[in-house]
């Protein structure tokens, strides 16, 4: 009956295997709705069947088998470009030694001065960072990756991921990720964070909500912030803390300056840098603008339509502020 009708097969196989998909994926699937809709997902009611929640068993194991043997498969690489460097690379040779002429005392003193007041994080030329955060670093990100290889030879790893923060670490575990590619790439030296803009909600806890703000809400968030701290500094891996912008929606614009204080203080403790980014956007007070006056351009917009996100000149605005942080030797 079926090979009569073609189309009618087609169809069979696609619905076969949406069906399929979704029995095996319905954590992702379910992750993914409260995450965006900030409600349980249609799915969640089957869980009372046996049989599909055996699906979700099965699709949670293979897709623990493909973590591992991706990390596998990123091991093998590594080792294989570091014997390849090893054996085709020739060390440049060191630079003969200059004898500088002995400078006054007076000069050397001034320069011991300006040194010790350039609070600017110290990296090192040639090693990579990494660019962790929500859509709004992914924009931003754009504009450091040119600026830093061209001017420095730093490669920078852009690990953002839209749609994401701390608060639905079943649909996105920054924490997990952050330790993981901080592992990937050890020789890493400065980890910067732009997050926060997907994180005015409650949380969800088994069948059950966590209201927004909440002494129990504020536990649990500071933990994901700690963790992600403390990934960094047990690899000696310097941290920037961007903070979030004031947003259009009232109601959201009070959630990310409570968001905010949570990330300076936490960043603070555990011996980061966090930067305010409302000034670079031209905001002195905690109301929203959309617009700023630039010396050389006049009038911009620097936010987008959302209230949430940026212009490019919005962006690159950001990407300076971050630059203007770092110094190189």
């Amino acid at each position: 009956m079926l090979a009569a009708y073609p189309h009618r097969r087609i169809l069979v196989i696609l619905l076969s295997c949406m069906l399929l998909l979704f029995w095996l994926e319905q954590a992702a699937v379910n992750a993914y709705w409260r995450q965006t809709f900030h409600a349980p997902s249609l799915l969640e009611r089957l869980d009372a069947l046996s049989p599909w929640r055996e699906g979700g068993s099965l699709g949670g194991g293979l897709r623990r088998h493909s973590e591992a043997l991706q990390q596998q498969v990123g091991g093998w690489d590594r080792r294989m470009i570091d014997s390849l460097n090893a054996c085709c690379l020739k060390p440049r040779p060191a630079p003969a030694a200059k004898v500088a002429a002995p400078k006054p005392q007076a000069s050397a003193g001034a320069a011991a001065a300006v040194k010790a007041v350039d609070s600017r994080l110290l990296l090192e030329e040639g090693l990579p960072v990494l660019l962790a955060g929500d859509s709004m670093m992914q924009g931003v990100a754009l504009h450091l990756l040119p600026p830093l290889f061209r001017q420095h030879q730093v490669k920078a790893i852009d690990i953002s991921k839209q749609s994401t923060g701390l608060t639905y670490p079943d649909f996105f575990n920054w924490p997990a990720t952050v330790e993981r590619q901080l592992a990937a790439n050890p020789k890493a030296q400065l980890l910067v964070m732009f997050i926060g803009a997907n994180d005015t909600w409650d949380m969800v806890n088994g069948n059950h909500y966590i209201r927004f703000a909440s002494p129990d809400w504020e536990q649990r968030y500071r933990e994901r912030i700690r963790s992600i701290l403390a990934s960094a500094n047990k690899r000696k891996v310097k941290v920037l803390w961007l903070g979030l912008p004031n947003m259009s929606r009232d109601k959201m614009n009070d959630g990310v300056h409570y968001l905010n204080r949570l990330y300076r203080e936490e960043v603070a403790a555990g011996g980061g840098r966090f930067i305010s980014t409302r000034e670079a956007l031209g905001s002195q007070d905690d109301s929203f603008n959309k617009f700023m006056t630039l010396p050389d351009q006049g009038e911009v917009a620097v936010r987008a339509a959302d209230g949430v996100h940026f212009t490019r000149q919005g962006q690159l605005l950001l990407a300076r502020r971050v630059l203007a942080e770092l110094r190189f030797e």
